[in-house]
């Protein structure tokens, strides 16, 4: 049968009827007709389909939880997570909290500590990733730096600083030896996060930023980075020693650990004969002058 207008435009075929009532499109033959979109529900007359049924419930939830969001988002001022907000909050330190066992004069107490993998640390025998103190005797001066604990402000300022000065310890014939009582994988993350924002290392442009490489196991040699000088691993050229099992054993034979554990913020230089020439403890929460340490070099007897 051909298509006729009517048809086209719902009205009903010829010889068709429509029941009484009855407002919706027609169907196809042999099927009831479809209701008409805009009429179908109870709502209101006019109100379009889509805001209508499930699917208008839908939306509806979706407007209300996006309106809630933008209530909490003003009442609630979102807070930058910056350094300061990592800070712990504990109560005031005692800016020295120890007694030193040493002084001006005395030999400096020989020690083996744990270190990271460096020009300094030995690779061989039963020393194997360790410092020996007393390896620097009738070679080198040595300056201790004793800093409380990792990843803490002051700390994480204090020895990227000496980085700066490189030079001028190495014009004096000095190693600078980095004492903690954290252990040497909390000083590996802490040492490479110095180098992670290092600018100019390659990963402050998102190349690889806030990545590092797997930490090297007992015995392997670690490949430095870009931005690591001297062989070391990590931010800092000079090595850095683990204190922390037996538990600062080596701060307490200085006279240096805290009641709570930590090292106090210290400097102990000595000279190349192993006997201490200078020392320096300062408030646990300040960073000591430089040139404390260059003055204190410069001072020691020559060669």
């Amino acid at each position: 049968m051909p298509r006729t207008t009517a048809s086209c435009t719902g009205n009903p075929p010829p010889g068709r009827t429509v029941p009484a009532g009855r407002t919706g499109r027609p169907g196809r033959p042999g099927r009831p007709d479809r209701p008409d979109r805009t009429t179908q529900t109870s709502s209101a007359p006019g109100t379009p389909y889509w805001l209508t049924g499930r699917t208008g419930l839908l939306l509806a939830a979706a407007i209300l939880a996006l309106a809630l969001l933008g209530v909490l988002a003003v009442a609630v001022p979102l807070q930058a997570a910056g350094l300061q907000d990592l800070i712990y909050p504990d109560a005031p330190r005692k800016p020295v909290d120890s007694v030193l066992k040493v002084a001006v004069g005395d030999t400096a107490p020989d020690f083996v500590l744990p270190a990271l993998p460096g020009p300094y640390t030995s690779t061989s025998g039963t020393d194997t990733g360790t410092i020996r103190l007393s390896d620097f005797r009738g070679k080198r001066a040595v300056v201790l730096s004793f800093v409380p604990a990792a990843f803490t402000p002051v700390c994480s300022g204090q020895w990227p600083g000496y980085n700066i000065a490189r030079e001028e310890f190495e014009r004096r014939g000095a190693v600078l030896l980095g004492i903690t009582t954290d252990n040497l994988p909390s000083l590996y993350a802490w040492t490479r996060e110095m180098v992670e924002r290092t600018p100019g290392n390659g990963n402050d442009e998102g190349h690889g930023a806030g990545q590092s490489s797997p930490p090297p196991r007992k015995g392997q040699t670690a490949v430095p980075r870009q931005g690591e000088v001297g062989g070391a691993v990590g931010g800092v050229w000079f090595p850095v020693l683990s204190d922390f099992w037996p538990h600062g054993a080596v701060a307490a034979s200085y006279g240096l650990l805290r009641g709570d554990g930590m090292a106090e913020r210290a400097l102990v230089i000595i000279d190349r004969q192993g006997i201490i020439r200078h020392i320096h403890v300062s408030d646990v929460n300040k960073r000591p002058p430089l040139d404390i340490i260059l003055r204190a070099l410069d001072a020691l007897p020559s060669p």
